[in-house]
């Protein structure tokens, strides 16, 4: 038997006795129904939305402080400027603490940074960056020099102050998202209590500050909950789901007048009475009625979850809400869109972090991809040559079986940490100058395989010194978790582009090879792909090394 059936049934049984209850129910009653109910929704709304700025202001701080600790070898490339855009991001500058230039940036789209800061500002962001040292602090709202609200994102290092330029539209967007009811809407504050969005435009450009007001106070103090209270603005009373953000210290606040619910209860007193006077005998037909207005939500609900779990995450957009659908089905499509939108939103907090190996923090093999091919890029403009080294780990796999995954884990850290460390001092050592500077960037293919880029170099000999310096700097002794001691060997095999390889894919391979033919010849050993003998002069960099 279908449910519209069963409710039919029902109905007809019960129709007259609910609605005459219904109608002597005294309409306080009702209107204390409604504020519940409403007092409930807002709050879930307000949770709702903390979540999702507070998983903004994350993004934020991770990928800023990705950017600052690794300032000296990003570029601005299209890839981080689309990255920067997307957390809305403007820019990115490094500051030096005694001259007051600025002597790095980066940007998305077409914002700048100054070529220096006055003495002012410094001191004031030294304020903000009190017992803060090597931590990111983000200022509340203020103009910046286009008239527009921004917030300043703050990282302070021995010699550099770091600055973030962050627009406040992503959370004038969430605010303008938040719309339901009866002039049911949203306001997001800084933690100074001033207004990042409201519904009141003006307020938010000229960053109102709503300290006054009762549920700003309870926020300020820690407080999270529903209120009720009278806006001398609106001249009327607000009820009013407010919290906290627990990162940044951001308030929310979901607003609905108080009026809009007594409109709410006098519609439905209304419509008892409608259906009171019609009586009984059109009770089958209000029963069929009812019956296809509450099976219909829950159809289009199984439709969209099914939808949604075939990978269509925005199938929930096609749910339509009935005047007459009751507040469980609104809250279930409410549910389901929520969750819909924070899958979206993970999946894109994973598409954003897709790019970093979990255990070295090194790029991964796409990140890698991506990077390396860039420099080709420029290398095939430019003319110079680059070179791709691939590492192996020697006897890895039996770090793991002796010791455990712990241990190899720990081992992968170290290396990487040093292998980062050991290029960043090589690439300074042959800085020539902006457009013929030594190119070094490191990445985790997977397993105990690491490869390196070299880009800008002057021969294989570049190469040689570079892999032969790997097993005194960075292969050796690790001491690791639970005081296991290793003395880790490696191979290395390189291969040169564009003389023997003009793509990735193919230097890859190469390298690939040549690493192995460097474990075939005992292990602790480089050797560049025998091609490369016929570049720079027949000069064999591979025996050359072999036979030191």
């Amino acid at each position: 038997m279908r449910l519209r059936t069963i409710m039919t049934i029902i109905f007809c049984i019960s129709a007259i006795a609910p609605l005459a209850i219904f109608w002597l129910w005294p309409q306080s009653r009702v209107l204390d129904s409604e504020i519940n109910d409403a007092k409930e929704r807002h709050m879930i709304i307000a949770k709702n939305l903390e979540v999702s700025l507070d998983q903004y202001y994350l993004n934020v701080v991770k990928t800023f402080e990705y950017f600052v600790k690794d300032f000296a070898s990003v570029s601005n490339s299209k890839p981080r400027a689309e990255l920067l855009g997307h957390l809305y991001i403007n820019s990115i500058c490094m500051i030096n603490k005694e001259t007051r230039n600025v002597v790095r940036s980066i940007k998305s789209l077409d914002h700048t940074c100054p070529k220096s800061i006055k003495r002012t500002r410094l001191n004031w962001m030294n304020e903000q960056l009190a017992d803060s040292f090597e931590k990111t602090v983000l200022t509340s709202v203020m103009q910046s020099a286009d008239s527009g609200n921004v917030l300043y994102a703050l990282y302070e290092n021995k010699t550099s102050i770091f600055v973030g330029t962050i627009s406040t539209q992503y959370l004038i967007n969430m605010g303008k998202n938040v719309k339901f009811g009866n002039k049911g809407h949203a306001v997001i504050l800084d933690k100074s209590g001033n207004a990042l969005f409201h519904p009141r435009e003006e307020w938010t450009s000229k960053r109102a500050n709503l300290g006054n007001l009762n549920p700003v106070k309870k926020i300020h103090n820690g407080q999270k909950g529903v209120d009720v209270f009278y806006s001398p603005t609106l001249r009327e009373d607000m009820i009013t789901g407010f919290t906290q953000t627990k990162s940044a210290g951001w308030g929310i606040m979901i607003r609905q007048p108080v009026s809009g619910l007594l409109d709410k209860t006098s519609e439905v007193k209304h419509t008892a009475l409608f259906v009171m006077t019609i009586g009984f005998f059109i009770a089958l037909g209000l029963a069929y009625f009812a019956s296809k207005v509450l099976t219909h939500p829950i159809e289009q609900m199984v439709i969209s979850m099914r939808r949604i779990g075939n990978g269509e995450l925005w199938a929930h957009e096609k749910m339509t809400e009935g005047r007459f659908s009751p507040k469980e089905f609104s809250d279930a499509r409410d549910s389901i869109k929520t969750m819909a939108k924070k899958l979206q939103e993970n999946i894109d907090t994973i598409s954003r972090h897709a790019y970093l190996d979990g255990v070295t923090g090194l790029p991964n093999r796409e990140c890698f991809r991506v990077l390396a091919q860039e420099e080709i890029e420029k290398l095939s403009i430019s003319g110079n040559s680059g070179a791709l080294l691939f590492l192996d780990l020697d006897g890895f796999k039996q770090v793991n079986d002796v010791y455990g995954h712990r241990a190899g884990d720990d081992l992968l850290l170290a290396f990487s940490q040093r292998l980062h460390e050991y290029c960043g001092i090589f690439m300074k050592r042959y800085a020539r100058g902006v457009n013929n500077a030594l190119t070094v960037l490191p990445a985790r293919l997977g397993g105990d395989e690491f490869v390196v880029f070299l880009g800008n170099i002057s021969g294989p000999e570049t190469t040689s010194e570079f892999s032969e310096q790997l097993f005194s700097k960075v292969f050796g002794k690790f001491n690791l978790h639970n005081g296991v001691n290793l003395d880790i060997s490696g191979s290395v095999g390189g291969a040169i582009f564009p003389t023997q390889a003009g793509d990735f894919d193919e230097l890859l391979r190469l390298a690939d090879i040549a690493m192995y033919e460097a474990k075939n010849s005992g292990k602790g050993r480089y050797c560049l792909h025998k091609d490369a003998d016929d570049y720079f002069d027949n000069i064999s960099v591979s025996d050359k090394f072999e036979n030191s």
